[in-house]
């Protein structure tokens, strides 16, 4: 866990931008938005290039979720960079890779600033609420956050809350 909390915040130190896309294109990879169908997003890693790749028709919030997630595969496992993403799959909470990038993700979209300026007084409904996220990509971040020494309590993280 240390490994991609540390991983996350030298990825925003080094490529930070106002916003996930701005972040993962400041850090050489090109993200392109596609109509996919039923496919959420993807990362690929070819020649050398590097491809994150977000279902267009997917609302905002999903598609920040989504590019995170395959930005976090980008940094973590790009060796692994075959194949794709789908509605079904993108939260296995079985899948150790998957749990990285998730993990990945919540660390590059939340601050530990926000966590604490929405927490107050909410439970992860109403801190998902003020953030505009899912409740599971708020409950990684709370997992990191306790990992650093906090004490939140999490609910249980939803296989297929993109579904």
């Amino acid at each position: 866990m240390r490994r991609i909390i540390e991983t996350a915040a030298l990825v925003l130190e080094k490529y930070g931008g106002r916003d996930i896309f701005e972040t993962a294109e400041n850090s050489g990879a090109n993200v392109w938005q596609r109509k996919l169908g039923g496919l959420k997003g993807f990362y690929i890693c070819e020649n050398g290039v590097r491809y994150i790749v977000i279902n267009e028709e997917l609302d905002a919030a999903s598609k920040k979720v989504v590019c995170a997630h395959e930005f976090g595969h980008d940094m973590l496992h790009r060796e692994l960079s075959t194949g794709g993403i789908r509605e079904n799959t993108l939260f296995l909470d079985n899948n150790k890779t998957e749990r990285e990038a998730n993990l990945f993700a919540a660390c590059v979209l939340i601050s530990d600033d926000d966590i604490l300026d929405a927490a107050s007084g909410s439970d992860i409904a109403g801190i998902s609420a003020s953030l505009n996220l899912p409740p599971d990509i708020v409950n990684y971040k709370l997992l990191a956050m306790n990992y650093k020494g906090y004490n939140f309590n999490i609910g249980d993280i939803k296989n297929d809350f993109l579904k």
